[in-house]
């Protein structure tokens, strides 16, 4: 066995931002309009941290859970056998280390992975860790005909599982993993959520409560235990005082989760002292936010805005018509002003701070004078009518109406004239599974990560509804093969030229159109330290502590 291990290459990211235009808007908020009720005094406990994050959060399930606010939570719960360190700033894609598995063998044909799994640790229920409930998690996640097989995971995990042949518990403490292929993100792959997650449920746990009610009582190893949820009000999590890694145990002895989607009313709570940090505060105010004390964290992130077409669309079926509406959008402007300046224009299927990515690329260019030729030529010299879908967004999302709105403007200059429906988040990744619905041309989410998984997830014709994300119903054997391709190439160099072709395919098809890459920004309070961003999207809480 051999322990040399490729690695996806680590793109360099952008220096962090600061400043920016700000306007706060007025506003009053009480304690019971976050739900605190007579809760307040515990709200300010010194060993408690309340944190305000874009939406509520979807399934407590890691094997069926989608978004990357649930995973933000999901990822303090759960492990799997690796972890990304996330405790560490700066630009550097995050290293992966060693997490339920303490070592890890890869042979020479690179498609057998023998993990060596830490002995000792402890679901929170009590029960052991070991090869055994291992198996147990892969089985729900990839077997059929397992008694606690999750239908929801099969085509949500693709991305980690495709290249899966087989596994099996060697001994109480190896577990090994037979792939069909060569898979040169496998191990970082192993880290990831957000569509699915392959961490560590208990196998009692399980069995106890069942697929349905396992939501209600999420059993990890992690370093944070599951209290309570309130739907729509609150997410309670408290300290694992057993984790097994001194290193990451809370500081904390418990954390207060809340979905606000209204970004003035998460401001306020912060300015109040109602929480004590929140996620995406809109750029507009971030000047103001520092005036009343507030600590802004920013830091470059992977994440890219896209629109889904409708191929199945008679008017959008046409290359044409696709390659206005990439023309149409004034991203340098919608970047600038739109996100004040936390954002750059994005272009193409790779992202920044992703596999294969090239700042020089570009799928076309802002010309609507030409938009409006192709359009003609297309058949549509008038323009025509159709419909955004849209969410209010979770994650790093913020004002994403004002995108849509942007973009509305962006097409009407050309002739296009689209309404926009807005969705809760929880409900939009459903449709997003879906697919596309009738009469509807374009759906948007942000994605892209340190992997090219996601790839797998939105590309990929084995990822057409209800297998997730390929909710246009983009379907191209030459992209499925090269994104296969990619994921078994032994070097960097070949992975980077197989995602480079899947790239210009794209443009060529103009069957996504990114249009901003945006920033991680966090607002805190001053009393609040050790929070840091690391360059992805979720975040870790074990290192952030309350002064006095």
């Amino acid at each position: 066995m051999s322990k040399k291990l490729f690695v996806a290459p680590r793109s360099p990211m952008n220096t962090l931002r600061t400043g920016a235009i700000a306007v706060l808007a007025a506003g009053t908020l009480t304690l019971a309009a976050l739900g605190a009720g007579s809760g307040s005094s515990a709200l300010a406990a010194e060993s408690t941290i309340v944190v305000a994050v874009e939406s509520d959060f979807g399934r407590m399930d890691p094997h069926a859970s989608g978004t990357w606010n649930t995973f933000k939570v999901l990822r303090h719960i759960f492990e799997g056998f690796v972890e990304e360190d996330l405790t560490k700033g700066g630009s550097a894609v995050p290293e992966v280390v060693p997490a339920l598995a303490e070592s890890w063998e890869i042979s020479d044909d690179r498609k057998t992975y023998t993990f060596h799994l830490r002995q000792g640790v402890k679901f929170h229920d009590g029960t052991p860790w070991n090869a055994d409930a291992a198996k147990f998690n892969l089985d729900r996640m990839t077997n059929e005909s397992f008694e606690f097989f999750q239908p929801i995971s099969k085509g949500m995990m693709g991305w980690v599982w495709q290249d899966l042949n087989s596994y099996e518990v060697v001994d109480e403490y190896t577990f090994r993993i037979n792939l069909k292929q060569p898979n040169s993100e496998f191990i970082r792959r192993l880290t990831a959520g957000g569509s699915g997650s392959p961490r560590m449920m208990s196998p009692a746990a399980v069995k106890q409560y069942g697929n349905d009610g396992i939501e209600q009582h999420p059993l990890g190893t992690g370093p944070f235990k599951f209290v309570e949820r309130v739907v729509g009000e609150k997410l309670v999590i408290a300290k694992n005082e057993d984790y097994w890694n001194e290193a990451r145990k809370p500081k904390v002895d418990r954390i207060i989760l809340r979905g606000i989607p209204e970004v003035a009313t998460r401001e306020l709570a912060l300015i109040s002292g109602e929480v004590d940090f929140i996620g995406t505060p809109s750029p507009d105010s971030i000047e103001h936010l520092k005036e009343q004390g507030m600590k802004i964290v920013t830091a470059p992130s992977p994440t890219m805005y896209v629109l889904w077409v409708n191929l199945k669309d008679p008017v959008l079926g046409n290359v044409k018509v696709r390659q206005a509406i990439c023309m149409a959008i004034d991203r340098d402007n919608m970047a600038k002003y739109q996100r004040k300046g936390f954002a750059q224009p994005a272009y193409g299927i790779l992202n920044f701070g992703g596999p294969g990515y090239d700042p020089a690329f570009r799928d076309c260019e802002y010309n609507p004078e030409a938009a409006k030729k192709l359009l003609a030529e297309a058949g549509y010299p008038d323009g025509f009518s159709t419909r955004m879908d849209w969410t209010f967004g979770a994650g790093s999302d913020v004002n994403t109406k004002g995108d849509a709105e942007w973009l509305q403007r962006d097409f009407e200059k050309i002739g296009i004239k689209a309404s926009i429906e807005m969705f809760d988040n929880n409900t939009y990744w459903d449709m997003m599974t879906a697919g596309i619905r009738e009469g509807t041309g374009f759906m948007s989410v942000s994605w892209g990560e340190s992997t090219f998984a996601w790839l797998d997830q939105v590309l990929a014709s084995t990822a057409q509804p209800p297998s997730c994300c390929n909710s246009g119903y983009y379907n191209n054997p030459n992209v499925d093969a090269l994104l296969s391709a990619a994921r078994a190439a032994g070097s960097e160099e070949e992975m980077t030229a197989k995602l480079r072709e899947v790239q210009k395919i794209i443009a060529d098809d103009m069957s996504f159109i990114a249009y901003y890459t945006a920033d991680s920004v966090y607002a805190t309070r001053p009393e609040i330290e050790g929070f840091v961003l690391a360059p992805q999207h979720w975040i870790d809480l074990t290192g952030v502590s309350k002064k006095p």
